[in-house]
């Protein structure tokens, strides 16, 4: 029925002009005077020489059939817009039939009897088409109103299949963009939703891992399943160490592999992870594109403490989604790629900042005439490895540090001091998050570029007074 009406909207929309220069050339003319007809056939008054005529005769015109079909269009337009709420505007010089009388057509089941009466009188393709429109709109209306038309319904045994395909329509990849190896994985698993996008800390490529869950806002994800979602990003970080070992340059028929671990640093780029679950706001309904937390805590899969770029070191969020978002979308079938960007920033955007409430991001770069960077990460393995990671491209070393050390953590090896590259390198003030605007105009965050800051050399040769002001000035100087 939806379909039925938006049809009708449309054609309205396409053929406006037509119609009002039809209803124009059509009312031409009509009610004048038809003098001759009017001195035939009445009797006029006589004053004098002077004759007054008080009954006329006017040009009435047959009833013209497109008229009549125009007629019938725009006064359904007005009861659609009466009945839903739909804005219309009509300007045709006709008189149109009221709402009511629409109604009473549907319920009698006239309004298909009527059309049925001049359904051969048409020959335009336009009014053809037209024509079957409002014999499918009253058909079906008339079937409503008398409860006898089919309901289509979806049976699925599991509603948690339905909603994975509706949340991988609006952020997945389509088929082809990624290998199948990564949805269907080796030992068996098949991750919900899969897509390449920015990584969390630079501007490379990295891919995201998604888990839908249909049940209610109060329920916990269970720890089997969160087992599982740490598994799936094991399973792709060891599937693209895999790529790159037997990717062979010369074979270009083979997309190269993302590169997940620095050979340099020995560090492993972050795997964005993520639950989402469809969620109705009863106090708030709407069909807004809203995403919200599910909870502010970033769940930390580790081996070791304060290793934000060692391989076993997995992080994972949760997040509420509009589920009449999700239904609306799927349903009417919206194909946007500035929608699913928009989304994909999102989570983005809020794994960025949950990443930064929990590490102190810092860049690291060789000081003039010191340690090249291969020398220093050398010197400084043992203490900073799993700490340290190198982007494809960039002559910086990133260095994350937890903000608050753990209760139960064993000695101060696992809290090593920022310090302590200091006294070789030049090490930033911590990054800040700032933001941009896409390429389709929402908002991206990302790490600020580094504030180079004095290094170790620098401090150690000046008095205390000195390095007190300046240290002040700094605020937040790394080295205070």
């Amino acid at each position: 029925m939806l379909d039925i009406i938006l049809q009708l909207l449309d054609f309205h929309k396409k053929h406006r002009h037509l119609f009002t220069y039809i209803s124009i050339i059509n009312a031409s003319g009509n009610n004048k005077i038809h003098w001759a007809k009017t001195i035939n056939k009445t009797q006029p008054l006589m004053f004098g020489k002077t004759p007054y005529y008080v009954e006329f005769r006017n040009k009435s015109k047959v009833v013209n059939l497109d008229e009549e079909l125009i007629v019938l269009f725009y006064s359904t337009l007005e009861y659609l817009c009466s009945t839903y709420n739909f804005r219309i505007k009509s300007d045709v010089q006709y008189e149109l039939l009221s709402v009511q009388k629409i109604g009473d057509l549907i319920k009698t089941k006239r309004g298909t009897r009527i059309l049925k009466k001049i359904r051969r009188k048409y020959f335009t393709d336009e009014f053809v088409k037209l024509w079957r429109l409002l014999f499918t709109f009253f058909d079906m209306a008339e079937n409503i109103k008398s409860h006898k038309y089919h309901e289509d319904r979806l049976l699925v045994k599991n509603f948690n299949i339905v909603f994975e395909d509706m949340i991988d329509y609006l952020i997945g990849s389509k088929m082809g963009d990624i290998p199948d190896e990564l949805k269907n994985q080796a030992d068996g698993k098949i991750v919900d939703h899969i897509y390449k996008s920015k990584s969390l800390i630079d501007d490379h490529d990295i891919y995201y891992v998604g888990d839908s869950k249909y049940y209610a806002e109060w329920n916990e994800i269970g720890a089997n399943s969160v087992y599982k979602q740490f598994t799936y990003a094991k399973n792709i970080i060891q599937f693209n160490i895999n790529l790159f070992h037997h990717w062979d340059p010369q074979e270009k028929s083979k997309e190269e592999p993302l590169l997940y671990r620095d050979s340099l640093t020995e560090g492993y780029n972050i795997t964005p992870n993520f639950f989402i679950r469809g969620v109705i706001d009863s106090k708030n309904i709407s069909y807004d594109e809203d995403i919200k937390e599910q909870s502010d805590m970033l769940r930390i899969n580790k081996h070791f403490y304060n290793r934000l770029f060692d391989r076993d070191t997995l992080i994972l969020k949760e997040y509420n989604i509009n589920f009449l978002y999700v239904l609306s979308t799927y349903a009417i079938h919206i194909d946007s790629e500035s929608r699913k960007h928009k989304l994909r920033t999102l989570f983005r955007n809020d794994l960025i900042e949950s990443l930064n409430k929990t590490y102190t991001f810092y860049k690291v770069k060789s000081r003039v005439g010191g340690m090249s960077l291969e020398e220093l990460v050398k010197a400084n393995f043992y203490t900073f490895a799993g700490r340290m990671y190198k982007s494809p491209d960039d002559e910086t070393i990133w260095v994350a540090l937890e903000k608050e050390r753990a209760i139960d953590a064993e000695n101060n090896r696992e809290y090593p001091s920022i310090n302590i590259l200091a006294k070789d390198a030049i090490v930033s003030k911590p990054l800040k998050i700032c933001e941009r605007v896409s390429e389709f105009g929402c908002p991206e965050k990302f790490f600020s570029k580094p504030i180079w800051g004095l290094n170790y050399v620098e401090i150690i040769q000046m008095d205390n007074s000195e390095r007190l002001r300046r240290v002040s000035d700094e605020d937040g100087n790394l080295m205070s």
